[in-house]
């Protein structure tokens, strides 16, 4: 935490700090590892005075974030000798007032550099979900300099570049430099109301994938018939805690199955079907998520397509929205692998978003999930398990040994825009330079 260390990183042309030694960073698994290696950022207000130029003024870049006191950061402090001050009546224990993001960290293969992927789409998300939690949101400055001001601090935790495939010059994937920015209700109370102290937090973890091993071999979904991951009128569109607390003992049941997640309905239009139509209620119900990635389908028709957000019950992932964008900027590029996979060689390659029913699933070639920690993992099968109240089951095409043709196109170029080796106009501020300034780390683009 010397503060000259730090500084110098922020506008040198020393490079990026490289990675601990002594640590296989390839066989982390997704998890907290090495919680006494790292640090975190610690900053509280009240809810009268929310997120002021005090705690950061990007004019200066100076406030509480980056004040100094014996060379060392006043909002820095020691993951394993500094844990937060958490009291039992704490209000985000007791009424699970927390909304978090998660972002990945990698090295680029080709520059060196630490890059950041996306993080202003994660900021919009993490506004919206203050809001819906009664938290004052952080001004896109200080969540920004949060961000960088953690990473820069924790870059002997980021992981080797990956290496590149000696026939592509893709980036064969590998660990990352997880980050979490955390907005807790961190006051003391027992009323039902906006807790009187908030806290912003930033912490890190170097892991492995989400789904270890899965990398080329397929998930085996469960499909929940009983249990709702979110309801219209609900926080499913917010990434709070309690999202994911509602699908802890549903998933650990599915793998007791033997799945490895869950794919979650519209339980009311499972519930509620249309009585003229000659699907089975099951059929008819409309497809949601899996416990923490969302769910795309590539159907004989050449349609790439993934459940809609207009339900407002699914969480707008910034992977998904990634791959939906380069699907279509690189529609061209996909046609061939779309081709391949649905055995046509005139067919079109289609996009889009709309309400996905069970019964699409029978006509998918290819079925995949994304997600910050996941990338893209493609799906093997979907079913019931034995012991629910109607049976469906569905192997796919593609998925049980290796991706699909068009999964893997798309692993393909997100890992290229991940390292910077693809770019356009519209994505080239994806992006951000973790050793740049904090205004271009603001604005993007390497």
């Amino acid at each position: 935490m010397v503060v000259s260390k730090f500084k110098a990183a922020v506008n040198s042309d020393e490079g990026v700090p490289p990675p601990q030694e002594g640590v296989e960073f390839a066989k982390l698994p997704w998890n907290l590892n090495l919680p006494d290696q790292h640090y975190y950022v610690h900053l509280t207000t009240d809810p009268e005075s929310g997120w002021t130029l005090e705690h950061y003024d990007p004019k200066t870049d100076g406030g509480i974030l980056t004040d100094v006191t014996d060379g060392e950061y006043k909002s820095l402090k020691h993951y394993g000798q500094s844990p937060l001050p958490l009291f039992p009546s704490t209000t985000s224990l007791n009424y699970g007032t927390t909304i978090w993001e998660g972002l990945a960290c990698r090295r680029s293969p080709t520059t060196g550099k630490a890059l950041l992927f996306r993080p202003q789409m994660n900021y919009a998300r993490f506004a919206r979900g203050a809001h819906a939690m009664c938290l004052p949101p952080p001004s896109y400055e200080l969540f920004m300099r949060g961000l960088q001001m953690v990473l820069q601090n924790n870059m002997h935790m980021c992981p080797p570049a990956p290496e590149l495939d000696p026939d592509t010059g893709v980036p064969l994937g590998g660990a990352k430099l997880y980050v979490r920015p955390m907005l807790l209700g961190s006051g003391q109370q027992l009323g039902l109301h906006a807790s009187p102290q908030i806290s912003l937090v930033f912490f890190v973890s170097p892991t492995g994938s989400y789904f270890q091993g899965k990398a080329m071999g397929g998930l085996k979904l469960h499909l929940e018939t009983r249990k709702s991951r979110a309801a219209r009128g609900g926080t499913g569109n917010i990434k709070c805690s309690g999202n994911y607390a509602v699908t802890m003992r549903p998933l650990m049941d599915a793998k007791e199955h033997g799945f490895h997640d869950n794919l979650y309905l519209e339980l009311d239009t499972y519930h509620n079907p249309t009585p003229s139509s000659t699907l089975s209620p099951l059929r008819q119900a409309i497809l949601q998520e899996l416990s923490a990635a969302n769910i795309f389908l590539v159907l004989e028709s050449g349609e790439i397509v993934t459940p809609c957000l207009s339900r407002g019950t699914i969480l707008p992932g910034v992977t998904r929205d990634s791959v939906l964008e380069m699907a279509k900027m690189f529609k061209d590029e996909l046609q061939p692998v779309m081709a391949k996979s649905v055995g046509k060689e005139d067919i079109e390659v289609t996009v889009s978003e709309r309400d996905v029913s069970v019964e699409d699933l029978n006509s998918a070639v290819e079925v995949f999930v994304t997600g910050t920690a996941a990338e893209v993992v493609p799906v093997q099968s979907i079913g019931t398990s034995a012991d629910d109240e109607e049976s469906f089951s569905v192997k796919f095409p593609h998925g049980e040994s290796e991706p699909g043709p068009v999964t893997f196109k798309l692993l393909e170029m997100l890992r290229e825009v991940v390292a910077g080796q693809r770019t356009n106009d519209k994505i080239q501020d994806w992006l951000c330079d973790v050793h740049s300034t904090p205004e271009d780390f603001r604005k993007g683009g390497i």
